[in-house]
């Protein structure tokens, strides 16, 4: 058999994909929207598919291709999507270290036990063994565990600068969530391009009701037309959120704004509340804590400009999303974010306050200005869709099943 009849033997063949997606946490952040948006997409692609069947025109790599999602029992409800045969993990759900013994020791078995031909990792880890005739592939989100180990708790850095590289090293393909992120796969760990597989992240974000974002307003204790900034993601150091808040404390004097900064304190938060503390207008920043994803669009709609200060990023969802909300945006050329915003934002180096204050001022005032950068982010984030990414994530699984690397079932 040819390399070209065995691609289309695999093509046809029924796929069984085992997915561990045990690190995913029930509220969901970057890495986990990813896993229950895409697994979603992907359902729904496949439904299309067996709805079609026979037809040539619905051909595709989802065509005989089954999903078993594996989950902390209190994630199973927001990675729920028809076409999702779920499992819950309970050692998932009792902290890391029993997560990813789990992970490492029992994920490859219960694959093989839900009858998986593929297993998929969707976030940076693969099991210690793998079973023999089970291909594996691996979502790398970004290198910064090894490149900038300080943006992270070290526990973490220790477990998954071992992990990452020894599962990058072991997959059939590696899967990366934007162009920058495969770069730097390659340069830094040596990967072949020809393993890596870029699926960009997408969005289904749209811009919200007057209503919704009346009622979202009402329960974050807005006034009804009390304009603001918003700053939307985890509060750890990478996302550089006191340099936002200086910038702020810059243009405050000048602004009936307030700053609405968003998300889930992580690691390391300390030093933005302290910043907050000393900026001078700490009782014009409002800290909302985990907006849950219903809310979200309201959140961006809201908002006369977004403003996303990071450092570095892998993919940057939250600014595709802003822009697909109709939002103006500011954003830095940390990582992959040029990539993600195209002609859809402000750019400007990170890090700088005066630099990132002159940039919000540029939208606040230029409302012309400000509105034909909204309508290219809404064009650029029509073109970021999560079918797209579950149907380059369905083609990257056929050429795992396609071309699987020799190995034995304790291969390490």
């Amino acid at each position: 058999m040819t390399e070209a009849e065995a691609a289309g033997a695999a093509a046809a063949a029924p796929l069984r994909v085992a997915v561990d997606a045990t690190a995913i946490p029930a509220r969901l952040t970057g890495a986990g929207i990813y896993v229950a948006r895409m697994l979603a997409a992907l359902a729904e692609r496949i439904q299309r598919q067996q709805a079609g069947a026979g037809r040539v025109d619905m051909a595709g790599p989802e065509a005989e291709l089954a999903l078993e999602v594996f989950a902390a029992p209190g994630s199973l409800a927001e990675l729920a999507a028809p076409g999702l045969q779920l499992h819950a993990v309970r050692a998932a759900g009792r902290g890391r270290p029993s997560r990813i013994a789990w992970s490492q020791i029992a994920a490859a078995s219960a694959a093989r036990r839900a009858g998986a031909n593929l297993l998929h990792g969707v976030h940076y880890e693969l099991p210690l063994r793998a079973e023999a005739g089970v291909p594996q592939v691996v979502t790398v989100h970004d290198l910064t565990l090894i490149t900038h180990p300080e943006w992270h708790e070290a526990a973490k850095v220790r477990w998954f600068r071992w992990a990452m590289r020894r599962a990058v090293a072991r997959a059939e393909r590696v899967l990366c969530v934007s162009a920058t992120t495969a770069r730097d796969l390659s340069e830094q760990l040596g990967i072949d391009p020809a393993r890596i597989d870029v699926t960009p992240l997408g969005t289904d974000l749209r811009r919200a009701p007057d209503g919704d974002v009346a009622a979202l307003r009402g329960r974050l204790g807005l006034g009804e037309r009390e304009p603001y900034l918003l700053g939307l993601g985890t509060l750890e150091p990478r996302k550089d959120l006191p340099t936002l808040v200086r910038a702020f404390a810059l243009l405050a004097h000048d602004l009936p704004h307030r700053l609405v900064l968003a998300g889930l304190a992580g690691w390391g938060a300390g030093p933005l509340h302290q910043v907050v503390a000393a900026s001078g207008v700490a009782d014009r920043v409002l800290f909302t804590g985990y907006v849950p994803e219903a809310d979200k669009a309201a959140l961006f709609s809201g908002a006369d400009v977004f403003v996303y200060p990071s450092r570095y990023e892998g993919f940057g969802l939250p600014v595709l999303e802003a822009m697909a909300c109709g939002v103006p945006a500011v954003t830095t050329t940390g990582g992959s974010l040029p990539e993600v915003a195209g002609d859809g934002a402000l750019l400007v180096e990170p890090g700088d306050p005066g630099v990132l204050a002159a940039a919000i001022a540029k939208l606040l005032g230029d409302p012309e200005g400000a509105g034909a950068l909204a309508r290219r982010g809404l064009a650029r984030a029509a073109t970021q869709t999560w079918d797209r990414c579950a149907a380059l994530t369905a083609a990257a699984y056929r050429r795992a099943a396609a071309s699987p690397r020799p190995r034995g079932r304790t291969r390490q």
